[in-house]
């Protein structure tokens, strides 16, 4: 069984060195020449800068527990007045691929869903993280609601074309 548990201060070593190995997984998205020459050094200070500002409002940071092991963690991003954000999560990778992940986010959306005001969920996902689109599509996640796009300075990072309303972009 999949619950979903506030975070407190007992849980804070590992959800350390998961929020490292979270970034460190996104980090792989990126091509590996551009990756060399752009990104900074992870430090477990940058670990715990990000877990000190997913406890402030209005956040809620969540630990996965499954059969009352510790096994990842789920962030709410309470942005607007009806509208929250499932802005991260993370199963170890040893645990993937067992259902964990979709029980969180429906765990997360019973959260949403009786917080009085909340009438809708987005995410944000990486093109390249085709695992998770697949996921959180199966998952019911069909409506574009925002569309991120960006503009890199020294050299673009996307290599990849993509068409989207007759327009061309790279991802």
């Amino acid at each position: 069984m999949v619950m979903l548990i506030p975070y407190n201060s007992s849980f804070e070593i590992p959800t350390l060195a998961r929020i490292s190995d979270f970034f460190g997984f996104h980090h792989t998205l990126v091509p590996s020449a551009a990756l060399e020459s752009s990104l900074p050094a992870s430090s477990s200070d940058d670990s715990r800068i990000t877990l000190n500002a997913w406890q402030v409002h209005p956040n809620a940071l969540f630990v996965i527990m499954c059969e009352e092991v510790y096994v990842g963690f789920i962030r709410i991003n309470y942005r607007g007045p009806n509208v929250a954000w499932i802005e991260d999560i993370f199963v170890d990778p040893s645990q993937r691929g067992h259902g964990i992940a979709s029980a969180a986010i429906a765990a997360a959306e019973a959260i949403i869903r009786h917080t009085p005001g909340y009438t809708a969920v987005c995410l944000d996902v990486s093109p390249r993280n085709e695992n998770a689109l697949r996921l959180y599509h199966r998952l019911g996640y069909n409506g574009l609601s925002l569309i991120t796009i960006r503009k890199e300075f020294g050299g673009s990072k996307c290599e990849v074309p993509i068409s989207l309303l007759d327009l061309d972009f790279k991802y």
